[in-house]
C-alpha cells in the first residue's frame, strides 16, 4: 500500500499541486490550458499510441470490443442514477462523464505495470487507447449534450481532432506505415505532454473552486466508478473469453477512478466542471482503498 502510494499516486498529486499553486498565486486560467490539451496534446498521444502498439489485431479487437461494451452497459445504469437523483441537465452530463470514463492513462498504466508487469501494461495500453477514442466520441457527445440538442451534439463530436487521430493511428498500424521522423518525433513529444497537461488542468480547476456540493451525487458516481464498473467488467470477461492475466488487467482497469480528461471536456462544454473535478478528486482518493483490495482479490482468485 505504501509503495503504491509513493511510487504511483504521490507523483500524480504533486503535478496537480503545481496547478493549484499556479491558480492561487498567478491566477492562471483553466480554459486555454484545457483547449491546448484537448485539441493538440491528446490527439497526438492517441495517434502515437495506436500507430505503435505491438499487440496482434485479434488482441486489439477483443480488448477494444470489451471496453466499448463496458461503456455501453454502464451508460443506462448511470442515466437511471441521474433520474433517481433528480439532477439538472448540466449535472446529468457531468455525472455521466464521471461514471463512464476512467483514468486508464496516467493512473491506470502505471498501476497495471506495478501490479502485473510488462505483459499487463501491454494489455492496459490497448484499453487506454480505446478509452481515449471513446473520449473523442462518446464523451464529447455526453459533455456537449449539456448545452446542445442531439443534432448539434453529434456535430460537435466530428469537430474533435481525437476522432481523426484515432482513425489515422489505426490505419497507420494496420498498413505498417512509417512516418518520417520530421513528423513522428514532434507527434511523439506533443503526445507525451498530454498526461502532465491533464494533471495541470486538474490542479488549476481545483485551485479555482473546490467544494463538496451535491454530496449524494458524488457518492453515487464514486460507487459506480470504483465498484459497480469492476463488477460489470468481471461479468463481461466471461462471454469475451478472457482468463488469467487479461481478465485481471481488464477488471482492474475498469475500476480506475474518474478520468482527468472529463474535467477538460466538462470545462469546454460547460457540463458542471466543478462537480466533475470533485468527482475526479474523491474517486482518486477512494481508489487508494478499492484498488488495493481489488488487485489483491483478482491475483488470488482469478
Amino acid at each position: 500500500m505504501l509503495g503504491t502510494f509513493i511510487e504511483i499516486v504521490l507523483p500524480v498529486f504533486l503535478m496537480a499541486g503545481i496547478g493549484i499553486i499556479l491558480r492561487k498565486t498567478r491566477q492562471v486560467p483553466t480554459g486555454p490550458v484545457s483547449q491546448v490539451t484537448l485539441y493538440v496534446f491528446s490527439p497526438c498521444l492517441v495517434f502515437h499510441s495506436l500507430s505503435n502498439t505491438a499487440l496482434s489485431t485479434g488482441d486489439l479487437g477483443s480488448i477494444a470490443g470489451f471496453t466499448i461494451t463496458l461503456a455501453v452497459l454502464t451508460y443506462p445504469l448511470s442515466h437511471i442514477a441521474t433520474r433517481i437523483l433528480k439532477l439538472d441537465r448540466e449535472t446529468q452530463s457531468g455525472f455521466m462523464l464521471t461514471t463512464l470514463f476512467m483514468n486508464s492513462g496516467n493512473y491506470g498504466l502505471p498501476m497495471a505495470l506495478f501490479a502485473f508487469g510488462q505483459a499487463g501494461l501491454d494489455r492496459a495500453i490497448v484499453y487506454f487507447v480505446t478509452q481515449a477514442t471513446l473520449a473523442g466520441t462518446l464523451a464529447v457527445f455526453v459533455a456537449s449534450r449539456s448545452q446542445l440538442d442531439i443534432r448539434s451534439a453529434l456535430t460537435a463530436v466530428f469537430k474533435m481532432p481525437l476522432v481523426y487521430a484515432s482513425l489515422a493511428g489505426v490505419a497507420a498500424n494496420l498498413f505498417n506505415m512509417e512516418m518520417p521522423q520530421t513528423i513522428s518525433e514532434p507527434v511523439r513529444i506533443l503526445g507525451a505532454a498530454a498526461v502532465p497537461s491533464m494533471l495541470m488542468v486538474l490542479g488549476l480547476q481545483i485551485g479555482e473552486k473546490f467544494s463538496l456540493e451535491q454530496t449524494r451525487a458524488l457518492i453515487a458516481t464514486c460507487f459506480i466508478r470504483l465498484i459497480i464498473s469492476g463488477g460489470i467488467a468481471y461479468a463481461l470477461t466471461i462471454p469475451f473469453g478472457f482468463t488469467g492475466l487479461s481478465q485481471q488487467v481488464l477488471i482492474v482497469m475498469a475500476s480506475m477512478p474518474t478520468a482527468v480528461v472529463t474535467i477538460i471536456l466538462a470545462t469546454e462544454f460547460k457540463a458542471k466542471p466543478t462537480f466533475v473535478t470533485n468527482a475526479v478528486v474523491l474517486s482518486t482518493f477512494g481508489s487508494l482503498v478499492t484498488l488495493t483490495v481489488l488487485i489483491s482479490i483478482v491475483k488470488e482468485v482469478l
